[in-house]
């Protein structure tokens, strides 16, 4: 059972090929530009460097955000344009659970233990302070309850919320941890812990291994749509205009 993920939602452009439980093949790269200049060369190499064909694949599993506006419309953009009418399944991964899986995941592997209790929050950085986020516990039998819904906010806010949790520790993983966490700590010091560098910004890995333990829901092309979480600034503003003409 071949797999491709493939993340382009943050400043990361993560791909990836699993057999089954065994990686093959990936790249990781934080780009500076958008990710629609390299994206196709990447994807090439990537099938090159794994002797692997676009016809040898029998699953994709893909991040519909929320993230970069433009970033989600490339991964689901890719998807359509390189799978449509071919014979695969197809999974759509949120990444902010993909963020909180992958620091579950490091977490059980190093204690060989299931963590149950264990409270996370998954950040994704929006600029300037501005915070996609969503809480988690992890329950019993690998399973992590959501306790929130993805929502938006300042990194204020959210340092304030964590700070009411009556955990003794929470962790904290994604970009939006990553970049500002030397603020993060300075506020809350001791009662939170970092994921290692390594694990605090998406890896395409992990949606495989989600997928491979039955957290993604199946979808289709037709059905393959971002997930943006507010209204893009253009939006906005176009709404904004509309109200001041009423």
């Amino acid at each position: 059972m071949l797999i491709f993920s493939i993340t382009t939602t943050t400043k990361i452009v993560s791909l990836s090929l699993h057999d089954g439980t065994k990686i093959i093949g990936e790249i990781r790269v934080e780009v500076a530009k958008t990710h629609s200049t390299g994206i196709i060369d990447q994807i090439d190499k990537l099938f090159e460097w794994t002797g692997k064909k676009l016809s040898d694949i029998d699953n994709v599993v893909v991040s519909t955000g929320p993230g970069s506006f433009t970033g989600v419309r490339i991964a689901i953009s890719v998807v359509k344009g390189l799978f449509y009418g071919r014979n695969v399944n197809i999974y759509e991964v949120n990444e902010l659970d993909a963020l909180a899986y992958q620091i579950y995941y490091s977490a059980q592997s190093t204690s060989g233990e299931k963590c149950s209790g264990m409270k996370i929050y998954s950040m994704i950085d929006s600029g300037k302070e501005k915070i996609y986020y969503s809480v988690y516990t992890a329950e019993s039998f690998g399973y992590l309850k959501k306790d929130k819904d993805d929502r938006v906010s300042k990194l204020d806010n959210v340092i304030e919320s964590i700070s009411l949790e009556e955990n003794e520790k929470i962790y904290i993983t994604g970009d939006g941890a990553f970049n500002y966490k030397e603020k993060i700590t300075e506020n809350l010091k001791d009662k939170v812990q970092f994921s290692e560098d390594k694990n605090m910004k998406i890896n395409s890995s992990t949606f495989a291994q989600m997928l491979l333990n039955g957290k993604l829901v199946k979808t289709d092309i037709f059905n393959l749509k971002p997930d943006y979480l507010e209204k893009s600034q253009a939006e906005r503003d176009k709404k904004e205009r509309g109200n001041n003409g009423s």
